[in-house]
């Protein structure tokens, strides 16, 4: 009985072990790869949320929205008619709702060069500040 307990407790120490030992890049990290890089776009088509878009060349302006917890904020650049980058940021808003919204909202308006898109579902009132929020900042255009 001893054996087969001494056996059992060095396989577990050895599954342990090779665990701890394994590559954990499985593309946990994608979207944080040029994360810095989103202010006035000074990367080469950054990759990450908010990654910048080249050039430099972009206009930041900022707006801001109540939100279901407080203020939500966002900076938003442009180059011309076209929206490079959108963060947003609500630091009240709640974890898991809002802040689903605050994370994946701005890419779609990215993406869409406009603040038509479908908001986070469960999220509404957090989506509808960003968008308002990014509308208010474009107004300065």
């Amino acid at each position: 009985m001893k054996k087969i307990a001494l056996i059992l407790c060095v396989m577990i120490i050895m599954s342990l072990g090779l665990v701890a030992c394994a590559d954990n890049n499985d593309g946990n990290n994608t979207g944080n790869t040029d994360n810095n890089t989103g202010t006035n776009g000074t990367g080469t088509n950054g990759t990450g949320t908010n990654g910048g878009n080249g050039a430099g060349t972009g206009e930041e302006l900022k707006g801001s929205a109540q939100g279901y917890g407080g203020e939500v904020t966002v900076t938003v650049t442009v180059d011309g008619d076209d929206i490079v980058s959108v963060e947003a940021v609500g630091e009240k808003e709640t974890q898991g709702v809002g802040s689903n919204a605050i994370e994946q909202l701005p890419d779609k308006i990215e993406d869409a060069d406009s603040t038509d898109v479908e908001g986070v579902s469960g999220a509404t009132i957090t989506s509808n500040a960003i968008k308002e929020a990014v509308d208010k900042a474009l107004e300065d255009k």
